[in-house]
């Protein structure tokens, strides 16, 4: 690639588009997990119920719910943990996508606060006995649940992992679990046991790919810093993927990010990017991908959800400079201009004129007025630049 002549100070080095590619390859066929950008693992399904049964009285794991039977450290999980007289309740949780998933789980003290609003309570087991936990007469102890609502974003975040713990014996919330601090066992005699939850994304169907470089603008090198092969994944950190939503989840709103790289002298680069979604057509799916979407045929051989694929891309500026509240906004302004329209000019029109005729801010003009569109403006100060020739 022939490479293009440094000419004094630019806002924007590269306009880049990432996003899946025909080379894009599954992550787990090209992630080494020793590189810091790409330390992921395949999202669980999120749980959608949870349930209290009492092994001593005969109770049995109900179909399809996995019981809570261990601590982290391999101790029991009865929540009446040493009592000697109280029955041995456990925990079970199951997993989906059939229906919303919990967002929250809770211990509700009955005799000395009200249930939280929006929450609802095990108030018996699979088998139609009482779940209260507590081991005394007096007292009723129960487990609470918020569920999401229909049509969550599938970007939100859902319950996907349960434990719970013993503190008395040493053990704390594993990493990223949120404690609930009330204590299950109320013996006198029995340790202190707490529920524990893990938040995550609650993605639906999804296959991840490295991301690639759909497109760049200028496609030719500058001399002083070609464009890192490694953009693609600052962009896109967790992949490329492709999923398959419900009809009935909201469309995800576009993320800004930012990132910084090191150039091969040394200095800084700063990176701006705006992910979002896009539908992707089911006809460029294989046997393998539709298996692994969750995506079936019917008898006259149509898929059954095919307006529920999508795929995420990346628009992002590189930049020596931190304009990164004007990056944002142009950003913007070029996802909106994409997805509405017909309009008089080409988005490449946007982008070159701000790549190559907007000026530098200077201490002669130090405040520099973009108009993107009648009612889409942006400001480059230069305030910018001091901060990071001073640093």
């Amino acid at each position: 690639m022939r490479e293009m002549e440094d000419k004094g100070l630019r806002v924007v080095d590269y306009f880049v588009v990432a996003g899946l590619t025909d080379s894009s390859k599954p992550l787990e066929e090209e992630i080494h997990f020793n590189d810091e950008c790409h330390k992921i693992a395949k999202p669980k399904a999120p749980i959608t119920d949870v349930a209290v049964i009492i092994r001593s009285v005969g109770e049995e794991v109900p179909e399809g719910y996995t019981c809570v039977n261990t601590t982290p450290s391999g101790l029991s999980a009865d929540l009446n943990n040493g009592s000697l007289m109280a029955p041995q309740i456990f925990l079970c949780y199951k997993r989906g996508r059939d229906k919303p998933p919990l967002t929250d789980l809770g211990v509700l003290f009955e005799w000395k606060e009200r249930l939280k609003q929006g929450c609802q309570i095990i108030q018996t087991t699979p088998y139609g006995r009482p779940a209260n936990i507590s081991s005394t007469s007096s007292q009723r102890i129960y487990i609470t649940y918020r569920r999401a609502q229909d049509g969550m974003p599938h970007t939100s975040l859902a319950v996907t992992d349960i434990c719970l713990i013993i503190p008395s014996k040493g053990e704390c919330p594993p990493h990223t679990f949120c404690k609930v601090d009330k204590n299950l066992n109320s013996s006198m005699w029995g340790s202190g046991v707490f529920l524990c939850y893990k938040k995550s994304l609650a993605k639906t169907n999804t296959i991840a790919y490295k991301a690639g470089l759909i497109c760049r603008y200028p496609e030719k090198d500058y001399e002083s810093f070609p464009l890192p092969d490694s953009v693609p994944l600052f962009c896109l950190p967790m992949g490329a993927t492709i999923e398959c939503w419900s009809s009935q989840n909201k469309y995800p709103m576009p993320i800004f990010s930012t990132f910084v790289l090191t150039g091969s002298s040394g200095e800084k680069v700063y990176g701006a990017a705006v992910q979002f979604y896009e539908p992707y057509s089911p006809e460029n799916l294989n046997e393998k991908q539709l298996f692994h979407l969750g995506i079936s045929c019917s008898a006259d051989g149509k898929l059954t959800s095919p307006e529920g694929v999508h795929t995420n891309k990346c628009i992002c500026l590189l930049s020596h400079w931190p304009f990164f509240d004007a990056f944002r906004k142009f950003l913007t302004f070029l996802y909106r201009y994409s997805i509405s329209g017909p309009h008089v000019l080409p988005i490449e029109k946007h982008i070159s004129h701000f790549m190559h005729k907007v000026p530098f801010p200077s201490s002669q003009r130090p405040r520099i007025l973009v108009q993107l569109s009648p009612h889409d403006n942006l400001i480059l100060m230069n305030f910018h630049v001091f901060h990071v020739l001073q640093s």
